[in-house]
């Protein structure tokens, strides 16, 4: 089925921290609705600069997808509302599945109350979902011990007691025991929120929560009401990189050593701790892969065609590191160099962008 005219279109917010596995759950859950359900939908990106992996790969899945760059969809709600509203007019999806940034924070004020307050006659807005990484909760809701990476946990505490309902991601890669912690924790962090566990590489339990999205459940949560300046200290000390490659290969071309030798050139310059999100995605008309390093772990995110390509490729590589925008750039670019040189790869264009992120002014904060 799909939407009609003077019907709304259900909105799913999918939040949550840098790594928790957001985009991989997001293109998933989009597959399932439109292959097992008929429901079609559309995804809308949000990131701090330009050349999104997130995008790519939802291009490459085969998924309508629109992006908000620049800052957090609450620094930019207008232009949110008019990529929803463009993706409806064009596309008309029964669902609209938005990623914030990993870093984002007051989404029910800024986002999700907006929404559901200033449009009831356009969209249905489901629960707000909050992603949390399996692999990496019991760490991430540590007590807090200061600021960064390092230290303080704020950004991911207060988005998991913004949850509606709490998705623990990656849940293949934990034991009966492992998993039994986290919920036990998350269900002391936020009692009022529903807790479903799955997996996107493997598929398990993604059901329910294809079953919360089609139901008629709706946001109801107030807001928090957390100082936005809390977070800004956090925010700061993690700089991003955005760096775009157009290469030609050599015949057989392995995509999954070229991802994996990036990644690991990676992590040898920094301390896992301060290694917030790294992901690239490779893609050409025989192969497409998306890999992703978070603090010390590799994961394929996604594959489609073969192992190998023997064409022009393209490579964009998008990273969150708790270091200095500079020393980024210079790090970043040495490691992709270094690993184009040893594979033997022309690089026939390049070029990268570095910032530190500065503090969200949101356009509108409703907390009712």
């Amino acid at each position: 089925m799909t939407a009609t005219s003077g019907s709304k279109t259900r909105f799913v917010i999918l939040g949550g921290y840098l790594g928790a596995g957001k985009s991989t759950l997001a293109a998933a859950l989009a597959r399932r609705l439109r292959d097992k359900h008929g429901r079609s939908v559309a995804i809308i990106t949000n990131d701090q600069g330009d050349a999104l992996v997130d995008t790519e790969f939802m291009k490459s899945a085969g998924i309508d997808v629109r992006e908000v760059l620049g800052g957090c969809f609450c620094s930019h709600f207008d232009e949110f509302v008019k990529s929803a509203r463009s993706l409806v007019q064009m596309e008309r999806p029964d669902i609209i599945i938005a990623e914030p940034i990993g870093t984002s924070t007051n989404i029910m004020a800024t986002v999700v109350i907006p929404l559901r307050d200033m449009y009831p006659e356009e969209f249905e807005v489901a629960p707000l979902i909050v992603v949390v990484d399996g692999t990496h909760a019991m760490e991430l809701l540590a007590p807090s011990s200061g600021f960064g990476l390092g230290g303080g946990k704020l950004i991911p505490a207060h988005q998991v007691h913004e949850a509606e309902v709490t998705v623990i991601s990656k849940a293949d890669l934990l034991d009966q025991k492992a998993m039994a912690l986290v919920a036990d924790r998350l269900a002391q962090e936020v009692p009022d929120s529903r807790t479903i566990a799955c997996s996107a590489r493997s598929g398990s339990n993604l059901e329910e929560l294809v079953e919360l999205i089609l139901s008629d459940e709706v946001s109801h949560k107030a807001a928090s009401g957390a100082d936005q300046r809390l977070f800004n200290t956090e925010k700061a000390t993690m700089g991003w990189y955005s760096g775009v490659s157009a290469l030609e290969a050599k015949p057989h071309l392995d995509v999954y050593d070229l991802s994996k030798s990036i990644m690991k050139e990676v992590s040898d310059r920094y301390d896992p701790s301060a290694i917030g999100h790294v992901k690239l995605i490779y893609t050409s008309e025989q192969a497409s892969l998306k890999m992703s390093l978070v603090h010390d772990s590799v994961q394929v995110d996604g594959i489609k065609g073969g192992r190998y390509s023997d064409c022009l490729g393209r490579l964009v590589l998008n990273a969150r590191i708790m270091a200095p925008p500079a020393q980024m750039k210079k790090d970043l670019e040495e490691a992709l160099s270094k690993v184009y040189a040893f594979m033997q790869l022309k690089v026939l264009e390049h070029r990268s962008s570095t910032l530190a992120p500065k503090p969200e002014v949101p356009d509108h904060y409703l907390n009712k």
